[in-house]
């Protein structure tokens, strides 16, 4: 039974396919010398999805037949709808109000508020109940009457506030999309949502939470402007048709983590290690499984994923993202976990000195720990009022080179080009900006404190390009504000969650079609997911819907910044219009030359996946050959007051960074193990 299976998208939905097949594959081995065996019956049940069949049939390789919402049976009361308009930024400070009136007025009922922030809901509930920050962890699931709720709690803090909302002791909670299913709380009256919901899904499933039992109001709390924001009205979005689930089943990184699952499983149950007949796996698996299985024939850029499986790919492997570490927090090393995240959330919520909220305590982050054998960060208790937020960079190094592009998505015009191509991501922490203001940067803190140090993301990726040679859009400004409009409306359109979707207007390296460079005059749109779900392959597909879609957000009579993105917006239609998709032919690249190897100059800045997915900074002293495999000695950046420490790294695991100049090829003569050109010119 799958319950809730709109839900199984993204890279949940596309992990959860997988492990279906392999439960499926399972059950075939140990049935198949019953005489009789039924086939398997599968049900699911949402109540908001679009074109169920196709999307479970791609989910679970099954055929399944459709009951309608007009024959499903549920009972639905009255529900007042509202659109409570509210001062850009004042959405908070609104829902505290009314918080405050409903807890004065015990006959009004229970509420749950939802907001899409993990940060925001903890901020939230502190601020209804000022009290709570006096108690205890104990007392606070005990005896508050309004509490905060998501992901990253711990199983036992969750059931005790499940338990208390289900009884009847809590006259409200702070939720993330966590509650809005799975749940069905009969005193439940009002629900508060703090912004447009993320999806039109999540909108649908919000609302159902009340009206249940009996009647019912749910208030969205935004700016007055909000949903033409997304060009369109508060009554057209509640009409709407729910979104379309998306499953990228081609992700390799994604197919090497199960089939190493399978391969385990496999052993276990004596069964043979050929990838199970009878089951539909998506194209490009058995050569995955097949790689992955012991003594296959595993290609290097596989080996991180490889070594974060290790011998226990089922906890190695979360289901909900691909290839990258998990964080447990504890107070301290060998203390009680009392969360958990994933190193993007890590990135933006757990970096060292910032301020996690949890259970409407306020922790400070001292330190991260990690190792072959764990992966924590430590907090420690703080001031409830102590509020930082993170300052992020981001580098893009893409390409539009036929190797790069995907599935020839490329259209090109007099002045540019629109494509979906390859990237690699940098995202690194600096630093971050208490209450006040004021910056605090990693490279200044860490003179007094080794453990605040700056910490990276680094993975590979798809996403699209779009470039403009025109002054107008050369502009950071310009280019910082048109982004991030497009990758609003393109997540609202087309149901996809904001945080598997990033963007950038400055930082980015285009290796071009005439082997040069391109870096002003870009802005791209990319996957957040390692490996790529291929997300934004649907951004480029109906570039023009969207574009269309942002303009009909500006008024007619808008002015000032808006005014300054419509105008540059019917210039972009303009150069759009003219775009013609261009075939991409292959390049022939030269073998390299006999006894020489193309390896980075010695000095390159370059990156080393050293657990996991952590990328390491380090700095190439020189290659060699140990073993017939190509070697580095490298410089790891030293902790203040400690000097450099060297050590071998194989080059498959060496990667280029994002940053812009700072590494650079050069031809390599193996036997002698000296940089030298080769005997004939041989373009690099």
């Amino acid at each position: 039974v799958l319950d809730e299976a709109h839900t199984l998208e993204g890279v949940f939905g596309s992990n959860f396919a997988f492990l279906i097949r392999r439960i499926i594959a399972a059950r075939n081995h140990l049935l198949q010398d019953k005489a009789e065996t039924s086939p398997l019956q599968c049900m699911a049940a949402t109540a908001t999805i679009k074109d169920p069949d196709k999307h479970l049939k791609q989910l679970t390789g099954l055929e399944f037949s459709v009951i309608s919402h007009e024959a499903d049976g549920a009972s639905q009361h009255q529900r007042i709808v509202a659109h409570i308009g509210c001062p850009p930024g004042e959405e908070t400070q609104t829902a505290k109000a009314l918080h405050a009136r409903m807890l004065d007025n015990p006959r009004d009922g229970t509420f749950i508020t939802f907001l899409d922030s993990r940060k925001g809901v903890e901020g939230l509930a502190m601020a209804t109940d000022d009290q709570s920050s006096k108690m205890e962890p104990d007392e606070m699931l005990g005896g508050a009457g309004v509490l905060p709720y998501r992901a990253g709690y711990g199983p036992e803090d969750r059931q005790v506030i499940e338990r208390r909302l289900q009884s009847g002791k809590l006259r409200g909670i702070v939720s993330t999309s966590a509650l809005e299913l799975g749940i069905d709380i009969p005193h439940l009256q009002v629900c508060f949502n703090i912004g447009v919901p993320g999806t039109r899904k999540a909108y649908r499933q919000r609302l159902g939470r009340i009206g249940r039992s009996g009647p019912g109001a749910f208030v969205v709390i935004a700016d007055p402007l909000a949903f033409r924001g997304y060009g369109t009205s508060f009554c057209e979005y509640h009409e709407m048709s729910v979104e379309p689930s998306y499953l990228y089943l081609d992700n390799r990184f994604m197919q090497f983590a199960h089939g190493r699952c399978l391969a385990l499983e496999q052993e276990s149950l004596g069964a043979s290690l050929k990838t199970p007949s009878r089951i539909a796996w998506p194209n490009g698996f058995r050569d995955m499984h097949a790689a992955a299985r012991p003594g296959g024939n595993r290609p290097p850029e596989f080996d991180a994923i490889a070594n974060l499986g290790a011998d226990t790919p089922h906890y190695g492997y979360p289901l909900r993202n691909v290839g990258e570490v998990n964080f447990e927090i504890k107070m301290h090393a060998e203390g009680h976990s009392i969360g958990d995240v994933n190193q993007l959330q890590a990135l933006r919520e757990c970096y060292p000195g910032a301020t996690y909220l949890h259970l409407k305590r306020a922790y400070e982050v001292a330190a991260w720990h990690t190792n072959s054998f764990e992966s924590f960060i430590r907090v420690k208790s703080t001031r409830p009022n102590r509020a930082t937020r993170p300052r992020i960079t981001t580098w893009v190094n893409a390409g539009i080179t036929p190797a790069d592009i995907q599935e020839n998505h490329i259209a090109k015009s007099e002045n540019g080009f629109l494509a979906e191509c390859l990237m690699q991501i940098t995202e690194r922490v600096e630093g971050y900006v208490d209450r006040k203001g004021d910056f605090h940067s990693y490279k200044d803190l860490r003179q007094r404190n080794p453990n605040m140090q700056a910490r990276s993301r680094n993975f590979r990726t798809s996403g699209i390009v779009l470039y403009i040679n025109k002054d107008w859009f050369k502009k950071k400004s310009v280019k910082s504000v048109f982004v991030n409009r497009l990758r609003e409306v393109f997540i609202r359109e087309y149901s996809v969650s904001p945080q598997d979707v990033g963007s950038a207007a400055s930082n980015i390296s285009i290796r071009s079609l005439d082997s040069g460079g391109l870096s002003g005059g870009c802005v791209v749109i990319y996957d957040e997911t390692y490996g790529s779900l291929r997300l934004t392959e649907r951004l480029y597909i109906e570039f023009r819907h969207v574009l269309d879609r942002l303009l009909t957000a500006i008024a007619t009579d808008s002015t000032g910044d808006e005014q300054e993105l419509k105008v540059v917006l019917e210039k972009i239609q303009n150069e759009i219009s003219t775009a013609a998709t261009v075939d991409i032919t292959p390049e022939i690249i030269a073998n390299a030359p006999t006894g020489y190897e193309r390896v980075y100059k010695k000095g390159s800045r370059v990156c080393y996946q050293e657990t996991g997915q952590m990328a390491v900074d380090v700095e190439i002293i020189q290659p060699t050959i140990i073993e017939g495999g190509l070697m580095y000695q490298v410089a790891v950046m030293p902790k203040p007051g400690q000097r450099p420490a060297k050590r071998w790294v194989a080059a498959s695991k060496v990667e280029p960074s994002a940053v812009a100049d700072a590494w650079e090829y050069a031809w390599w003569n193996r036997e002698t193990e000296t940089y030298e050109e080769p005997p004939e010119d041989t373009d690099l």
